[in-house]
């Protein structure tokens, strides 16, 4: 199932239709909309151009309330100018909301457009993927059991974090055993430990502890560490 954006500005003549095109062009599993809190009523001849031009234009594409869009339950909403921003409205369920602002291309030459069209697609795209992806690997991880394998290794102890693990989750152990604040590790074994290095991203993450400790002292730590057991929801 498509992930849904609503793109937000205030004429939704300009840099809204641009952005709702570039994301349903260019963008994978991902459906954009696009509305004005004072719409317009019209697309600005230069922004149906500059998508012409980009082979990414679609008839659909027209300046509207919000209110025609009441139906959708969107996954984020980005405001894309400071009016909008400022009076962003409320939704029925809560809903991701960030704002990636853009100079109005508006009464400008035609060159305004690309440069803006350029700036979306650098800024905006990126964004907006990285934050439903993100969503959607939290989805998909919730509920599944936390792995933890420890092993042995020449400078030390590592350990592979898998299923339902939060990279922040790590680092903030990580960090609890560096400032001396956690109460899993026993001070000895702290000591013995020269270096705490995180790698990976959420779901699938490596924790290299170097020092001369043993597998059975970090697998003790880990069984009694709050951050991984009892995680704030």
């Amino acid at each position: 199932m498509n992930k849904k954006v609503l793109i937000l500005c205030t004429g939704n003549s300009c840099r809204s239709i641009i952005a709702e095109a570039l994301i349903n062009a260019q963008l994978e599993n991902i459906r954009a909309y696009s509305s004005g809190v004072n719409p317009s009523g019209l697309i600005n001849p230069n922004a149906k151009k500059v998508l012409e031009t980009h082979h990414v234009w679609n008839e659909s594409y027209h300046s509207k309330t919000l209110d025609t869009l009441e139906d959708i339950e969107f996954d984020l909403v980005v405001t894309v100018c400071d009016h909008a921003k400022e009076s962003c409205p409320t939704f029925s369920k809560p809903v991701p909301t960030i704002h990636i602002g853009f100079d109005d291309p508006d009464r400008k030459e035609y060159e305004a457009f690309e440069a803006t069209y350029k700036e979306i697609e650098q800024r905006l795209l990126p964004k907006v993927k990285d934050i439903l992806s993100n969503k959607k690997q939290a989805k998909e991880l919730k509920g599944k059991p936390m792995n933890k394998n420890v092993f042995k290794t020449t400078q030390g102890v590592k350990i592979n974090f898998t299923g339902a693990v939060k990279k922040q989750q790590i680092m903030q152990m990580v960090e609890n055993c560096a400032t001396g604040s956690c109460a899993c590790m026993s001070d000895e074994t702290k000591k013995k430990m020269t270096n705490m290095e995180v790698e990976g991203k959420d779901g699938n993450i490596e924790l290299k502890l170097t020092g001369d400790i043993s597998k059975e002292e970090i697998e003790s730590a880990l069984a009694r560490s709050t951050v991984l057991n009892n995680p704030k929801k």
